[in-house]
């Protein structure tokens, strides 16, 4: 214990550090599962529990608790989960809306990903560890296509949590057509992942030496071939944005028109991510396509009473090689009167209805039954696919206006770095800005900020970004 006292600043940086490549790299295995839902508590869940004991006992130690009461940052982080502890107070014992032990982890589960932030501003406190760092993330980001292309053309091993019997921690394979998703059980998550990616690479790409560019710019090619094969709509969009942001942020305007022309290039070139696009604008839009009608009245009239599911050949199949269903004479086995018989019209079609008809206005009825303090987190299950409404309708207007302030004081914190006069801060500040709007455009559609893998991402990497600017 002693010598765990002396050398603490030691023990987190390696913790933190072993960190950085753990969470995007080990896969979502079950450690503790939990009744009343399928998301389990993992191992990272009890190394940063770990992490953040330590980190505890050395603001103790060291009688430094600055970040809490003297910085913005931290009192909006306070404010923050005050309203959510209040917010689930109301939920469980006014509006009875909430189960208590699952909105507990709910609770728990955002205080740890966001408490990583201070963490990181606490032990990356020299330029060799920031260094390090980077060093950690290109490793593990080159890690994470590596086993993502693995999975397209080498039949490699898939750990899926997008269904119950999925997150149970089986070794999965990708069926024909279906989209990878590397070591984030799910493509969404990868998307999000490779976009924050490809803001660093861009932004840092301008920073170093000649020697480090080519790695960077045959890393972004790469990664962003995988952020094609996702076929995530939102997130290259995000990441298109993103870039821009990046760009005008860094003073590098002359590359913009380049950025629309590769743009362009990949959003026409043959793939599921232009064919799911197409769709979106036909389907979605103009309510265009062939629509399935029954092979007969009798028919017509039972899948009317029918609650459609996923297409099967879009998840994936055991690994041993037997599918879990397959379409009948082309037609999905599921499909209900009116919707398109084409199989990615299907996919897009079902994916848009059900937040449209279902998890958004969930989320709007939960924020009118009480708009102040929502419904109590965990109160809307487990995705709404719109942060901003989860946010109004978990924790109301109080509770969504605290995490504003949250993001406004992180972002006018690392504002600052864009004035630094090193180019490394500069530009890595350029990065984090744009990762934040990156990570708002994929909240219209996507619960991003809870998502475990890239919400513990985003707060440790503007963790970092603030360390580096206060101990320049």
């Amino acid at each position: 214990m002693n010598w765990l006292k002396n050398n603490l600043d030691r023990v987190l940086y390696i913790l933190t550090l072993f960190l950085f490549a753990f969470i995007p790299l080990y896969p979502k295995f079950p450690l503790l599962n939990i009744s009343g839902t399928y998301v389990a508590v993992r191992l990272e869940d009890l190394l940063i529990g770990l992490t953040l004991a330590l980190w505890i006992w050395y603001l103790i130690i060291n009688k430094n608790f600055s970040f809490f009461t003297k910085d913005n940052i931290g009192r909006s982080f306070i404010l923050f989960f005050a309203i959510g502890c209040l917010s689930l107070f109301s939920g469980i014992f006014l509006t009875h809306s909430v189960v208590p032990h699952l909105g507990l982890l709910h609770l728990f589960r955002r205080i740890e990903f966001m408490l990583l932030l201070p963490v990181i501003a606490t032990v990356f406190t020299t330029r060799k560890r920031f260094m390090t760092a980077l060093m950690v993330l290109v490793m593990t980001l080159a890690a994470v296509n590596i086993f993502a292309l693995g999975q397209k053309y080498l039949d490699w091993p898939v750990i899926s949590t997008t269904n119950s019997e999925f997150a149970k921690g089986l070794p999965l394979k990708l069926t024909p057509g279906a989209r990878v998703n590397s070591t984030f059980a799910g493509h969404y998550d990868l998307a999000v992942f490779l976009d924050m990616a490809l803001i660093l690479l861009t932004t840092l790409i301008f920073a170093f030496r000649k020697l480090i560019k080519p790695m960077f710019l045959i890393l972004g090619v790469v990664s962003t071939l995988v952020l094609v094969m996702t076929a995530a709509r939102v997130s290259f969009i995000a990441a298109f944005v993103g870039l821009i942001a990046a760009l005008i942020l860094s003073k590098k305007k002359k590359y913009l028109l380049l950025l629309v022309i590769i743009a362009m290039a990949i959003a026409v070139y043959p793939s599921q991510l232009r064919d799911r696009f197409i769709s979106t604008v036909t389907i979605n839009l103009l309510d265009l396509g062939q629509r399935y009608e029954g092979r007969n009245l009798n028919q017509q009239l039972e899948n009317k009473l029918n609650i459609p599911t996923l297409y099967y050949r879009i998840s994936s199949r055991s690994a041993t090689g037997a599918s879990f269903a397959s379409p009948t004479a082309g037609i999905p086995i599921d499909i209900a009167p009116g919707e398109p018989i084409n199989v990615t019209d299907l996919g897009v079609y079902r994916s848009f209805e059900i937040r449209l008809n279902i998890e958004w206005p969930r989320a709007v009825n939960a924020f009118l039954k009480n708009p102040f303090l929502g419904t109590g987190y965990a109160s809307l299950g487990i995705a709404t696919d719109n942060d901003f409404l989860r946010s109004l309708g978990e924790v109301g207007i109080l509770g969504t206006t605290a995490f504003i302030l949250v993001l406004l004081s992180i972002w006018k914190t690392i504002y600052k770095g864009i004035k630094s006069d090193e180019k490394i801060i500069r530009f890595f500040s350029a990065g984090s800005l744009s990762i934040i709007i990156v990570f708002l455009i994929n909240s219209v559609f996507i619960d991003v900020f809870e998502a475990s893998k890239v919400a513990a991402l985003l707060w440790m990497i503007l963790g970092l970004n603030i360390g580096l600017i206060r101990n320049k």
